[in-house]
């Protein structure tokens, strides 16, 4: 299977939204999310599978992606993720004292 780079990425979500609709691509967002959930309660119980698990990743991901691109907010995302990234870093003892 060939690799998707980012710009086409972008391009199939302008498509999608174009033919579904922005409330509709954010409701498979929310639909996507609970289906990830189902799958990791099933994994607890010792009932499902990592090929599904993984599949449902990838539908959150995907999904996550264009709520970035809907809202352009993918810059705030990623400073978000940098700061919650740095806070766990602290709080395991990662940083060094001069980075602080």
């Amino acid at each position: 299977m060939k690799n998707i780079s980012y710009e086409e990425r972008k391009a199939t979500y302008k498509v999608a939204l174009r033919k579904w609709g922005i409330d509709s691509q954010v409701m498979m967002a929310v639909e996507e999310m609970s289906e990830l959930t189902k799958e990791i309660c099933k994994i607890f119980r010792g009932k499902g599978t990592m090929d599904d698990l993984a599949d449902e990743i990838a539908d959150v991901l995907i999904t996550l992606e264009q709520l970035k691109f809907i809202y352009e907010i993918g810059d705030m995302v990623d400073d978000h993720i940098n700061a919650k990234i740095y806070r766990l870093q602290e709080r395991l003892g990662m940083l060094e004292a001069d980075a602080r």
